[in-house]
């Protein structure tokens, strides 16, 4: 791996109680800790520019949310609801939000892109 390449894989988990990992080199790393203490200190979502270990980029959002209830309200992370629909079987509607789940892309959509 080339050490001036920001390489990250984030896997997420298939079902509940599955592992999910994060798996980097180290400058793809300290870039998700830098996103991290970014969105932190700013109470926000914050976008930084990665990439695969086939070269091919992309952008990883990190989204903080003060709220429960709204996070509890957002879509599960499970790849096992993916594919053609997600049915939501997995959500547990335990606000009884009629609108629930939300989707999680909500926060991040005035998430400006970094300039890199």
């Amino acid at each position: 791996m080339s050490s001036d390449t920001l390489y990250l894989h984030v896997y997420a988990q298939h079902s509940y109680h599955q592992e999910s990992l994060i798996v980097g080199n180290r400058e793809g790393l300290l870039e998700l800790r830098k996103l991290i203490d970014k969105a932190l200190a700013q109470g926000t979502s914050v976008s930084g520019s990665l990439f695969s270990s086939d070269d091919e980029g992309y952008e990883l959002y990190v989204g903080m949310v003060n709220d429960e209830d709204l996070f509890k309200s957002f879509e599960m992370p499970y790849t096992a609801q993916f594919g053609k629909k997600n049915d939501h079987s997995m959500f547990l509607n335990l606000k009884n939000d009629p609108d629930a789940p939300h989707d999680v892309f909500e926060i991040f959509k005035n998430t400006k892109k970094e300039e890199g």
